[in-house]
């Protein structure tokens, strides 16, 4: 018999799930959130400039991103890390800045993921320097 078999009952009072959006037929999100999708990228040290690590993701679009970390392999532990919806040399993208808790060479991979609306091409990585 589990914990919630057993006929325990909560010293608290339980409520139904509700959710910060109103409850309507339409729908609460804008068009372009069908071209919504997600991507890992994987890179290395290049651009690493003591315990900064700077790179430019082309995604060609200008909406604000989400990222997280996926892999890390070789890296010291990272402090923060930042992501902005940037135009750089004329190419639209994500600029990820991480910053970790030592020098940022010698590691031998990184991986983020990343959800941008609107997101599509080749996904190239550049350092920024």
């Amino acid at each position: 018999m589990n914990y919630y078999q057993s006929g325990y009952n909560f010293p608290y009072p339980t409520y139904p799930a509700q959710t910060a959006y109103p409850q309507t037929s339409e729908s609460n999100y804008s068009p372009r959130d069908n071209t919504f999708s997600t991507r890992r990228i994987q890179f290395d040290a290049a651009g690493a400039d003591g315990n900064n690590l700077d790179v430019f993701i082309i995604t060609n679009s200008l909406e604000q991103p989400i990222v997280t970390l996926a892999d890390n392999n070789g890296f010291p532990y990272i402090r923060d890390f930042y992501a902005k919806a940037i135009e750089h040399h004329g190419y639209k993208g994500i600029r990820l800045t991480l910053r970790f808790e030592g020098a940022a060479r010698g590691g031998r991979g990184f991986a983020v993921n990343i959800a941008q609306p609107g997101m599509n091409g080749n996904f190239a990585v550049f350092p920024i320097s």
